[in-house]
């Protein structure tokens, strides 16, 4: 049997997620739609939301999504894998406050989950006149766009065209990978959106081959300041060895690394290694096969806050394989 899609929706208080999930239900009619809300406490999703192609509404009210990884969502996708011939798509919409990477790491991580559900993409909504008062005053917002596969730029109408460019332009900067969109009142191209994911594998193989170095903030201001940049190895990586560097980044650098993706090459392994960091872990998942033309070159996007770019480059670099050592490596 297919995997069941699932979407998750994001954004700051008063984006506008309800608003574009309003319009993504009639744009995907006649589909029916499974539901999971969590929004700690705000007005309940039944009075929001347009119910024809929505299959059900299900309301987590025992507390955020961000908070654990959320056992209340385990029992609601063990329940809803149940009864699957009754809808065709699901959907979960954080709270406007929520750290979304929890929810991504329980569709990447758990394999009882992925075995019935496919994650398709990180749909992060941004009010485009709130934005960077957001990210000045809220780790979370920053951490809503840097897991994000889409940004949607909403209320484009209320600001003028050089501010427009001047958001789309930090947006970008914090995360080069995410692809934007401009809209208004919620209305967003949903077809566009749903051939757009980076955790699917073959996006994330289509990486910009482009070292990109990026610090929103000034030096003064530290607090809030996102570095994004991409690692490239011409060469393979001995993933068993860099178990121990990979653990020490989800733990010790949880609060400044906000998201890892990519792809390496590892020695005697006919495929590309998809490798992509959700919370506190890193995933490894398998990739297309290398062409015998290809180079083998691998790429890593690191997305975080207050990133020193050299101090990772040494960490991975360590773990490169060198021709002379690559027949002696069995992975």
């Amino acid at each position: 049997m297919n995997r069941t899609p699932v979407h998750i929706i994001t954004g700051f208080l008063g984006a506008g997620k309800t608003t574009f999930l309003n319009h993504f239900i009639k744009e995907r009619l006649p589909e029916r739609i499974f539901v999971i809300e969590n929004e700690c406490g705000e007005t309940n999703v039944d009075g929001g939301l347009v119910m024809d192609g929505v299959e059900e509404v299900v309301e987590l009210s025992a507390g955020c999504l961000c908070c654990s990884l959320a056992d209340g969502l385990i029992d609601i996708l063990e329940e809803a894998s149940k009864r699957r011939d009754q809808y065709d798509r699901l959907i979960i919409e954080t709270t406007g406050i929520a750290d979304p990477s929890s929810i991504l790491q329980v569709f990447l991580e758990d394999q009882r989950v992925e075995k019935v559900f496919e994650l398709q993409q990180v749909i992060c909504l941004a009010d485009v006149g709130m934005v960077e008062e957001w990210l000045s005053e809220a780790e979370e917002a920053l951490r809503q766009l840097a897991v994000a596969d889409v940004l949607l730029l909403n209320k484009v109408d209320i600001v003028s065209e050089d501010e427009l460019s001047h958001t789309s332009e930090v947006l970008q900067g914090i995360n080069p990978q995410a692809k934007i969109f401009k809209g208004q009142e919620g209305k967003f191209p949903v077809d566009e959106i749903l051939k757009i994911g980076t955790s699917k594998p073959e996006t994330v193989e289509n990486l910009g081959a482009t070292h990109h170095h990026h610090e929103y903030g000034s030096e003064e201001s530290n607090n809030h300041k996102i570095t994004t940049f991409t690692l490239t190895f011409p060469n393979p990586l001995d993933l068993n060895l860099m178990q121990l560097d990979l653990n020490r980044i989800v733990h010790l650098y949880r609060s400044q690394v906000y998201r890892v993706k990519g792809f390496i090459a590892i020695p005697n392994y006919p495929n590309r290694v998809i490798l992509q960091s959700a919370r506190s872990t890193f995933i490894a998942t398998d990739g297309s096969p290398w062409e015998s033309t290809d180079h083998r070159e691998g790429k890593l996007v690191f997305i975080g806050r207050g990133l020193k770019k050299g101090a990772f480059e040494r960490m991975f670099n360590r773990h490169i394989v060198h021709e002379k050592q690559k027949d002696t490596i069995v992975p």
